[in-house]
């Protein structure tokens, strides 16, 4: 939680230090020649150390190392537009900024001082929830597997049928249509010729469907469908339908190791609840609250 707080306030400041070096850059490149590529030379790559300092005023100090730590936190989608050079600017300016905060007494000032210390109470409110919340409740396998066991639907995948679909909008043309396909025409031929369905372009082809994710009249029908055997011409409220079916899978529960991680992750926000709860017990169980609640009437 921390982390994501601070990166917040990172990304901030940085985008508003990138608006200004957009501007800038934009301006100063529009003056400049393109120089070839061909014509530059080479530069040898040197590998410098860590500790290297890069940028330094007064007491102020920038090596490798913390201007790579920086980068790091940098979202991945705005480091094409900028460069270490432009990140190690915005560092500087950003000591310069709270340098001259400092040296101008604001830290004191009574609006700002309050928000600083609600700042610093959440952080530690976050830090104590991280510290005994989230980083001390987990979910064992024990747990995970008795909630498998315990819940045997949740993981069993529905019987599955390949279907393909034949869509038209009258009757007539279905049945033409069925015709042609029980002579041995090739029934993803004859969907991507005349279904008006959208599985037309892909030959009719639905993919799997479970039973309970199709219409009734579709389901109860290719449901009870032998592999590669056409059903008869189905009406439903978007048109008149010849199907087929190529494969079926029966109804299956899925192993404990493939859906593991899920129950972890699903049984978790409920135990770090719980610990929080617990916890807010806890404390308050330390001391005597005397509560007043008329005023609240």
């Amino acid at each position: 939680m921390t982390n994501l707080k601070h990166n917040k306030t990172f990304i901030f400041v940085f985008l508003i230090t990138l608006m200004v070096f957009s501007l800038t850059t934009i301006s100063g490149l529009a003056g400049q020649d393109t120089v070839s590529n061909e014509t530059e030379a080479t530069e040898e790559i040197v590998d410098y150390p860590p500790e290297t300092i890069i940028a330094s005023f007064g007491d102020f100090t920038v090596t490798l190392e913390d201007l790579n730590l920086m980068w790091e936190k940098v979202p991945p989608e705005y480091k094409s537009q900028i460069t270490k050079s432009n990140l190690l600017d915005q560092m500087i300016s950003e000591k310069l900024l709270l340098q001259d905060a400092i040296s101008k007494n604001l830290k004191n000032d009574e609006k700002i001082a309050l928000q600083i210390e609600d700042m610093t109470n959440q952080i530690l409110i976050q830090a104590l929830i991280e510290k005994e919340v989230l980083d001390a409740t987990d979910v064992s396998d024990e747990e995970a597997e008795e909630y498998y066991n315990n819940n045997p639907a949740e993981f069993t995948e529905k019987e599955q049928v390949h279907l393909f679909n034949i869509m038209v909008e009258t009757e007539e043309e279905a049945n033409i249509i069925l015709e042609e396909l029980k002579s041995g025409k090739d029934f993803s031929e004859v969907a991507n010729e005349k279904s008006t369905g959208p599985s037309a372009a892909n030959g009719g082809d639905l993919g799997y469907i479970a039973k309970d994710s199709i219409i009734p009249e579709i389901g109860d029908v290719i449901f009870n469908l032998e592999i590669d055997a056409i059903s008869e011409v189905i009406k439903t409220e978007y048109g008149f339908h010849v199907l087929k079916i190529t494969d079926k899978k029966p109804e299956e529960l899925k192993t404990f190791d493939t859906v593991k991680e899920s129950i972890v992750q699903n049984l978790l926000p409920e135990k770090q609840k719980a610990a929080f709860d617990n916890l807010i017990e806890e404390l308050k169980g330390k001391v005597s609250i005397e509560l007043n609640e008329d005023p609240l009437k």
